[in-house]
């Protein structure tokens, strides 16, 4: 099924959480899939004043659940397993093609992928990764996807040159760096923002890729009739109110703002590219 709900105290903070919510029937809980871009623990702590928001706002419990990795996730998010879903960019662009999901909004931060290498025996040209391990949180990740574009356009191919190695966060792939397993690491502003010290101390920026859209806000097409008030609800919340600031100073995703459909239409290619590898 691919949806985790990061253990049993944290099912009995939600279920606390609900209480007070007097009347409220379980089928009207809103249902809100992350993807699982760190610990789940982290993750899901990091949500919580997200999901304090919400439920205030529009005045219904809201779970927060994640899944064990990108594959999992959007083949949950595929099977309508949540009612609203915050995705990947280019995984949000397929869920709307095939089906049907309704972009909500996207963050203000800008994402891209960042090359880590080491500070204390860097990579010194490009060339030098052959024979060697990029490290990342996951291979269907959009920076992953933009990554390896970027490494082809400069001759080097998965499997052939270097060797991919997927971890469980972008903590252990900057780690990887660190303790020379990788050559390369892969990870986002965000990922980078997060790092602990202790680690984020060992390597340094080696490339700066492009742009490119962040996560995305999804409604479930059966959520139709509640996009305009969904919709609302996330664009107003900002670092002004009290659980903005500190889901936001904790995140690094500065604010809200509407996603265009000329953003999606962007990520056609990297849709593409996704489903092609997802099939094998």
């Amino acid at each position: 099924m691919g949806k985790f709900i990061s253990g049993k105290g944290w099912l009995l903070a939600c279920l606390l959480s609900l209480w007070p919510i007097l009347g409220a029937a379980q089928g009207n809980t809103l249902v809100v899939g992350i993807l699982p871009t760190l610990s789940p623990r982290v993750l899901l702590n990091n949500y919580q004043p997200f999901r304090i928001y919400l439920q205030q706002t529009l005045k219904r419990p809201v779970e927060l659940v994640t899944a064990t990795d990108f594959a999992a996730f959007h083949k949950s998010t595929m099977a309508g397993e949540y009612d609203i879903v915050v995705t990947a960019a280019h995984m949000g662009r397929l869920a709307q093609i095939d089906n049907g999901y309704l972009p909500l909004a996207t963050y203000k931060a800008a994402n891209r992928a960042l090359l880590l290498t080491s500070l204390t025996a860097p990579l010194k040209s490009i060339r030098d990764l052959r024979g060697r391990t990029v490290a990342t949180l996951d291979r269907f990740a959009l920076i992953t996807g933009q990554a390896l574009a970027w490494l082809e356009e400069q001759g080097l191919r998965e499997g052939s040159d270097f060797r991919l190695l997927e971890t469980p966060s972008h903590n252990s792939s900057g780690y990887s760096v660190l303790s020379g397993e990788s050559a390369l690491a892969i990870i986002s502003p965000a990922g980078w923002k997060q790092m602990p010290a202790n680690i984020k101390e060992g390597p340094q920026v080696y490339a700066r890729l492009p742009e490119i859209p962040g996560l995305v806000w999804l409604a479930n097409p059966r959520l139709t009739r509640e996009v305009p008030q969904l919709k609302s609800a996330l664009l107003a919340f900002s670092p002004a109110l009290p659980e903005g600031k500190q889901f936001f100073e904790v995140t690094g995703y500065l604010g809200m703002r509407e996603i265009t459909p000329e953003e999606m239409k962007s990520l056609d290619s990297y849709a593409r590219y996704l489903q092609q590898h997802l099939d094998h």
